[in-house]
């Protein structure tokens, strides 16, 4: 895939013009990672969760060291959360956390995978770690990146006051 189609791909994207993507990268979806990435990047702007998850889990497995598949395969889980039954939310949260984990593991300076976990634990019951693991997050953003941290201080303010 040549770069001025990512480029092309990338600024429809940014523009949240998400109609003519899938066909501008079908012919590349086959054997191109990037193709397969901003198709699932489309489909996550367009809320097809499902979609996404199914084309970023197929990247986190052929590519285990790229933390921001590992990211985005969280965030497609996360998004697929909101509004989700008790039973979809107990399957699906477990895999969602253990996405974000691991992007942070393989990338410790993660920010999108930092907000991922701080947003699971401000939204998961207290027994899985609300406030001490999000401060945990909180903390380690500060070590790198203090607009960040302040931030994560304030989500954590507003969810559990404190």
């Amino acid at each position: 895939m040549d770069k001025d189609l990512i480029l092309k791909v990338e600024k429809l994207l940014q523009e949240e013009d998400f109609l003519t993507i899938p066909d501008l990268l079908a012919p590349h979806i086959n054997e191109d990672l990037k193709a397969k990435e901003l198709l699932g990047l489309c489909y996550l702007g367009q809320w097809n969760n499902e979609d996404a998850e199914a084309l970023f889990e197929e990247l986190k497995e052929q590519v285990s060291d790229n933390a921001d598949y590992h990211y985005y395969y969280g965030a497609s889980l996360g998004q697929q959360a909101k509004g989700a039954n008790m039973l979809k939310l107990m399957s699906i949260a477990p895999k969602s956390k253990a996405a974000f984990e691991k992007a942070l593991e393989l990338d410790p300076k993660h920010v999108p995978a930092h907000w991922g976990l701080l947003r699971y634990y401000g939204n998961a019951p207290a027994m899985f770690g609300g406030y001490p693991k999000g401060k945990e997050l909180a903390d380690s953003l500060a070590t790198f990146n203090g607009k960040e941290a302040k931030d994560a201080y304030n989500f954590l303010k507003d969810k559990f006051g404190q």
